[in-house]
């Protein structure tokens, strides 16, 4: 037995501290998880129609027709009533050329004709009265020199219409190489032609716009399929046409094909030498199964949809075939009796709780 009143008071005190420090630790039991509650997703079922797989390739836009115009008689520009940018109506005239050498032979030409006229005319008329004294070749030689007057006078005639430079088409006037008083000379020899160029005149009322077709996609092109367009310089305005033409043939250099479509330009918006954004739907399905792009989840690992198993999220690896940017065309992985989880920016987990409404 302990009598000492000191040892007793300290064994009191440090049960009743060891008491007090054991009530104030942490209970070690873990807290009861919540259960995650499920996420709202919009589903779409799969659908059977067309889509089409388009193929986008640069292009450049290019005048309708375009044609430099030049003398084909040399001489003074007289007049010239066009410039830049002037608007001209086919047949309209453009220019005026002076050949004063012309007008000479005119009048000389004329004036041989008045008189080998007059000539085959007294000729004739001698040997229908008097045929013996008249010798029948002469009334040939002298119909002969009425034939060779008035052909000259026809060519000089001809010549003299070259002088009038007029439009070919309706156009606007692009370029104007040279101001009234200058000396052009005729069109005939190649060096000549380069001086003897008065203006270029340009329809592109409508429009070809040219686009190079790779190879590996020459012989799926046809004409009537669907093209749609755009410009940097227009980036409100898209256009749509169908392929026009195409020359079958492969350029040597590039080994691409050229193909061409037409766009009517009623307000000239579209400018010759335009950079242009070509969309071709180059292939067409029929009955194929789509689902919206906004369905398909594409990785490393491949392309995968999102379909419902028991309120859960299951993710199921599909097969692509084309995608328009709208729809996607599924190959395999998913029947058209499964709806799908329309994703889009949101991050889906495999197996996660979703709660599906349906899509519009």
């Amino acid at each position: 037995m302990n009598n000492n009143p000191a040892g007793l008071a300290l064994l009191i005190i440090g049960s009743v501290g060891q008491g007090i420090f054991s009530g104030c630790k942490p209970s070690t039991a873990e807290p009861t998880k919540e259960a995650t509650p499920p996420v709202a997703v919009q589903v779409v079922q799969p659908k059977r129609g067309s889509i089409t797989r388009n193929v986008t390739l640069p292009g450049e836009i290019k005048p309708y027709q375009q044609a430099t115009l030049y003398a084909k008689v040399a001489g003074y520009l007289k007049t010239i009533t066009v410039d830049k940018g002037d608007q001209v109506k086919e047949g309209g005239v453009i220019a005026d050329i002076e050949v004063p050498e012309m007008l000479a032979d005119l009048a000389r030409y004329k004036a041989e004709v008045e008189v080998a006229e007059l000539d085959y005319k007294r000729l004739s008329e001698s040997q229908k009265k008097l045929p013996d004294l008249v010798v029948p070749q002469t009334v040939d030689n002298a119909r002969g020199k009425l034939d060779v007057a008035k052909a000259s006078l026809e060519r000089t005639e001809t010549l003299l219409g070259f002088a009038r430079i007029t439009a070919p088409f309706s156009g606007v006037i692009t370029k104007r190489m040279v101001d009234p008083g200058a000396f052009i000379p005729a069109a005939t020899s190649g060096s000549a032609a380069q001086n003897a160029a008065i203006v270029t005149l340009t329809d592109f009322n409508r429009v070809r716009v040219q686009v190079a077709v790779p190879e590996l996609e020459t012989s799926l092109v046809a004409t009537d399929q669907p093209v749609k367009m755009t410009v940097d310089a227009l980036p409100a305005r898209s256009f749509e046409g169908k392929i026009t033409r195409f020359s079958y043939t492969l350029d040597e250099a590039t080994k691409t094909m050229l193909a061409e479509v037409e766009l009517p330009n009623p307000k000239l918006e579209l400018r010759p030498g335009m950079y242009a954004i070509v969309k071709i739907g180059i292939e067409r399905k029929d009955d194929a199964l789509l689902v919206p792009a906004d369905a398909l989840v594409v990785e490393r690992a491949g392309a995968f949809v999102f379909t419902i198993n028991d309120n859960k999220a299951k993710k199921t690896r599909v097969q692509t075939g084309f995608n328009d940017g709208t729809n996607v065309e599924i190959v395999s992985g998913v029947k058209a009796e499964q709806p799908v989880i329309l994703v889009g920016k949101r991050v889906l987990s495999d197996g996660q709780a979703v709660k599906p409404l349906e899509g519009k």
